[in-house]
């Protein structure tokens, strides 16, 4: 037959008592040698950990000599799943927004999350800068994921001004073409140097 729960639990404590025993047993040996970096050559015990495990046992006592029980998964400090979509989409809908704004605008809905968890979710989904969001617009609008919002549109604009030309359209190659004149700089001997560029909208090439 198995282990009891019970039997399991005291397996456990015993365990946790026994290396909190092997701390302690360090520390007594410092404090009678009169050396921590001797007693810790001794018992294998870095003293960074020495130190640690002795404000931890002048503060708590034996107790505090045992390692602290794992942080649940579902720790209450985890911002909701639903929480993190709505930042997310958020972003999205509002691009040029920074991550104040966005704390300010969740608050109005009754959901508090600070500006800092904002800006480190936004930054695991790939949202943190208006480079990232702009590039995620312009996939899903390429992906006729999304109907683009005004704002949306003028976000976009600005950050790809060729954005302006997405309705023009060209049947075959060399029907229409786009031009532009650039200033490029000067060359000594030369003078002023502009690039004349021509792209074929059929192709964007």
């Amino acid at each position: 037959m198995g282990q009891s729960s019970t039997a399991k639990k005291l397996g456990s404590r015993d365990a946790a008592t026994k290396v909190a025993e092997q701390r302690l047993s360090v520390l007594e040996l410092a404090k009678e040698l009169g050396n921590v970096a001797e007693a810790c050559r001794r018992r294998g015990m870095d003293r960074t950990s020495f130190y640690e495990w002795r404000r931890r046992f002048q503060t708590h006592g034996f107790e505090g000599l045992k390692d602290l029980p794992p942080i649940h998964k579902s720790h209450p400090q985890t911002t909701p799943p639903e929480t993190v979509e709505k930042i997310k989409d958020l972003a999205l809908e509002h691009p040029s927004y920074g991550c104040n704004r966005f704390e300010a605008m969740l608050a109005l809905e009754g959901i508090r999350v600070s500006s800092i968890t904002i800006q480190k979710i936004l930054n695991e989904s790939g949202l943190g800068t208006r480079y990232d969001r702009w590039l995620a617009l312009e996939a899903k609008h390429a992906e006729r994921a999304i109907e683009l919002s005004a704002e949306q549109v003028a976000f976009l604009e600005k950050q790809n001004p060729c954005f302006r030309e997405r309705h023009v359209e060209s049947g075959a190659p060399g029907e229409l073409l786009s031009a532009d004149t650039f200033f490029v700089g000067s060359l000594k001997g030369v003078g002023k140097v502009y690039l004349h560029a021509v792209v074929d909208t059929y192709g964007s090439y």
